[in-house]
């Protein structure tokens, strides 16, 4: 899996016109789910080819647009090279963590792999936000 595209986010700020889009479109029925208090409409890899969201995003214009999630093996070690080729770190590394039907904040597998994994949000070096995922 190394350096895989592994998730894609699809920010829209109407979502239900979104959703209805995207159904259309593929002939697909997503998962709507509300994850880091935000509503979204989830996709699989048999349905589009990759696996990845609708993300309800207030304020979206097109220009802060899809952000790919790409796997990494040591995200540390991916972060130096980052900074030392003329990135930059929008978001330091975290742990992935969402909600369970309750609202309990939860840590473990995630929709990405099914697996405890870590995210950080960086800067190209032509300013295009991606984020990069991995396990340790």
């Amino acid at each position: 899996m190394n350096n895989s595209l592994l998730w894609l986010e699809i920010p829209v700020s109407d979502f239900k016109r979104a959703v209805s889009f995207y159904e259309n479109i593929f002939d697909i029925s997503l998962d709507i789910r509300i994850l880091f208090e935000t509503q979204m409409a989830l996709f699989t890899k048999e349905q589009i080819g990759i696996k990845g969201s609708l993300i309800e995003t207030k304020n979206h214009t097109g220009s802060n647009g899809i952000k790919p999630i790409f796997y990494v093996e040591i995200l540390n070690e991916a972060i130096i090279k980052v900074k030392k080729n003329g990135g930059a770190v929008v978001s330091e590394p975290t742990l992935l963590r969402q909600k369970n039907k309750d609202g309990d904040v939860i840590i473990g597998a995630n929709l990405i792999d099914n697996q405890v994994g870590y995210y950080a949000e960086i800067m190209d070096s032509e300013n295009n936000h991606i984020y990069l995922y991995s396990h340790s």
